[in-house]
């Protein structure tokens, strides 16, 4: 797996999102190691409509909500990593997508839609390594489920036990959504932070859902 980047990061680390209204009613973050957007738009079938910035990818609050026959997303390059961003978009979930996108490599992707629900998902070379809900973290699938416990702990949900029961308020789904980005981090070993978000020029990209 990825390895911490001069931090182990943890839930608190993440509180910033919190307060970001644009990805408010959904997000997925899709990290792909190793390959160039280019890439990862030739294994998606995908084509290459514009560059653009950040608050041109999620400023509407729109997201894809508006097409039913394509997804939408924006690709960067963050060092070996392939980083796809989705307003309220779900590429980073679908099945069909993602395995054979994770072929020879590792991907991590972190979904929630509007009301905090949500996929943390890891495949290495598409087999499951790690599969489960930051809302519902004791529910978990993927070979890596016990080896990885002990980062999965780590990086917040080992508290989050104590805050109450899974989905139970509004405060709990937060913090669980702010530690499955540290687990990200953890995973990637890349630190996200809205200075790294709206430095990026992505690649935005049309990706046909049939």
């Amino acid at each position: 797996m990825g390895s911490e980047a001069g931090r182990a990061a943890t839930a608190g680390d993440y509180r910033w999102f919190e307060a970001d209204e644009d990805l408010a009613r959904g997000f997925c973050f899709t990290w792909v190691k190793g390959l160039k957007p280019q890439e990862v738009i030739k294994r998606l079938g995908g084509e290459e409509l514009e560059r653009v910035d950040w608050l041109q990818l999620v400023g509407s609050g729109d997201g894809q909500q508006f097409s039913a026959a394509d997804y939408f997303v924006g690709i960067a390059l963050v060092g070996e990593w392939a980083l796809l961003v989705e307003d309220s978009g779900t590429l980073g979930t679908t099945d069909a997508l993602v395995v054979p996108l994770s072929a020879g490599t590792t991907l991590v992707s972190h979904y929630r839609n509007a009301a905090g629900h949500g996929r943390l998902l890891v495949l290495e070379n598409c087999a499951v390594r790690l599969d489960f809900d930051p809302s519902d973290p004791l529910v978990r699938g993927g070979s890596g489920t016990v080896s990885l416990a002990p980062v999965i702990d780590a990086a917040g949900f080992g508290y989050a036990e104590s805050i109450g029961p899974a989905g139970e308020s509004a405060h709990y789904r937060t913090y669980c959504m702010e530690a499955a980005f540290a687990l990200t981090e953890r995973l990637t070993g890349v630190p996200m932070t809205l200075e790294l978000l709206t430095s990026l020029t992505y690649r935005l990209t049309l990706v046909p859902r049939a």
